[in-house]
C-alpha cells in the first residue's frame, strides 16, 4: 500500500511544509514501488528524466527509494531514475537555503541603513553563525558586520547536479547497502560511534561507521551544510561568491573542479564533471520546481518509462 506522506507530521519535520499535502505543496511519498513511481511521473508531464522542453520538474518527494528499486536490472534505467528521484529533494534544499539568504540579505539591508537589529535578528545571526560554523571574537557592530559578511559565502545555494553527481558517485546510482539500510546518499562518517552502519569490509576497523538518515532528504541536507560550513570546501565558496557577484550562473560544471578536496579518489573531479556532463545534469540547475500537479495517484498496472 503506497502512503501518500509524510502529510502531518513528517511533512512538518523533514520538509518545512505545512500540515497536509495539499495541491501547492507537491506529494510526499514514504513508500512506493518502481512501477507506480513512474506512472506518477508520467501523469504529471515528467516522462523523462530531466526537464528538457518545459523546464519544470513536478514537486514528487520520496523519503526512501522504492521498495523495488534494487531489483532494476537496467543500469541505464535504474541511473536515470535515481536522477529523477533526487532532483525536487535537491531543487526544494536549494530554496529552503534560498529562504535562509533573503533573511541574512534583509538583515544586511537594516544594518547597513543603520537600523539597530532587534533581538530576534541578532538571535538569527547568532543561531546561523553557531549553524555554519562562524566564528569571531569581535563584539557589537564589528562583530554583527562580521558575521553577516562571512554568511553571505556561506549561505548559499549548491547546484542540484552537483548534489546528485555526488550521490551516484558514492553509492553507485543507489546500489550501496548504506542507502538501503540507511538513506545514506554520501557515506557520512561517525567516529567512535557504533549508532551507525558497519561497512562490511572493515572488520578490524571499529573506530567509524556510517551515519544514518531517517529520509534522502535529511541525508541530502546534512551534506549541504557540509558544503557551506566545513574548510574543505572553501574554494568552492570562493568560486560561487565569485559567480554570484559577476551574475554567472551557479551550475554544476562551473563547480566541479572546486571539490578538489572532498575525495581521495583518483580523478575525482574529472569523474565528477563527466557525470554531470554525460547525464546533462545541468538542465536541472537551470530548471522549476513546480508544486502544482494533477495530483494522480499510482496506478496498480506495471508502466516502464523508456529513457
Amino acid at each position: 500500500m503506497i502512503v501518500c506522506a509524510y502529510v502531518v507530521l513528517q511533512n512538518i519535520i523533514a520538509f518545512g511544509a505545512s500540515a497536509g499535502a495539499t495541491n501547492n505543496q507537491g506529494l510526499y511519498y514514504e513508500d512506493i514501488t518502481v512501477p507506480e513511481l513512474q506512472k506518477l511521473y508520467i501523469d504529471n508531464n515528467s516522462n523523462y528524466y530531466i526537464p528538457r522542453d518545459n523546464w519544470e520538474v513536478p514537486a514528487i518527494f520520496l523519503k526512501k527509494l522504492p521498495s523495488d528499486f534494487y531489483q532494476i536490472e537496467d543500469e541505464d534505467l535504474r541511473n536515470k531514475l535515481f536522477i529523477q528521484i533526487l532532483a525536487p529533494l535537491a531543487m526544494k534544499l536549494n530554496e529552503e537555503i534560498l529562504e535562509e539568504r533573503k533573511e541574512l540579505e534583509k538583515i544586511e539591508a537594516d544594518f547597513n541603513a543603520g537600523k539597530k537589529l532587534d533581538k530576534k535578528q541578532e538571535a538569527w545571526l547568532e543561531a546561523s553563525a553557531k549553524k555554519y560554523d562562524v566564528f569571531t571574537r569581535l563584539s557589537d557592530k564589528k562583530r554583527t558586520d562580521t558575521l553577516i559578511f562571512k554568511l553571505k559565502e556561506k549561505i548559499d545555494i549548491i547546484p542540484p547536479s552537483i548534489l546528485i553527481a555526488i550521490s551516484g558517485i558514492e553509492t553507485d546510482w543507489g546500489k550501496s547497502r548504506f542507502v538501503k539500510e540507511g538513506n545514506a546518499l554520501y557515506k557520512e562518517i561517525l567516529w567512535n560511534n557504533q549508532s551507525g552502519m558497519i561497512p562490511q569490509d572493515e572488520e578490524k576497523d571499529k573506530s567509524y561507521s556510517i551515519k544514518r538518515f531517517p529520509s534522502l532528504y535529511e541525508a541530502m541536507k546534512s551534506f549541504a551544510l557540509k558544503i557551506n560550513s566545513g574548510i574543505n570546501y572553501t574554494d568552492m565558496r570562493t568560486l560561487r561568491k565569485d559567480l554570484r557577484r559577476r551574475r554567472k550562473i551557479i551550475d554544476g560544471r562551473s563547480l566541479a573542479s572546486s571539490f578538489v578536496l572532498y575525495s581521495p579518489q583518483q580523478n575525482f573531479i574529472g569523474l565528477l564533471d563527466y557525470t554531470v556532463t554525460f547525464y546533462e545534469l545541468i538542465n536541472i540547475d537551470a530548471a522549476k520546481l513546480v508544486y502544482k500537479l494533477p495530483l494522480s495517484q499510482p496506478a496498480k498496472k506495471e508502466i516502464v518509462i523508456k529513457y
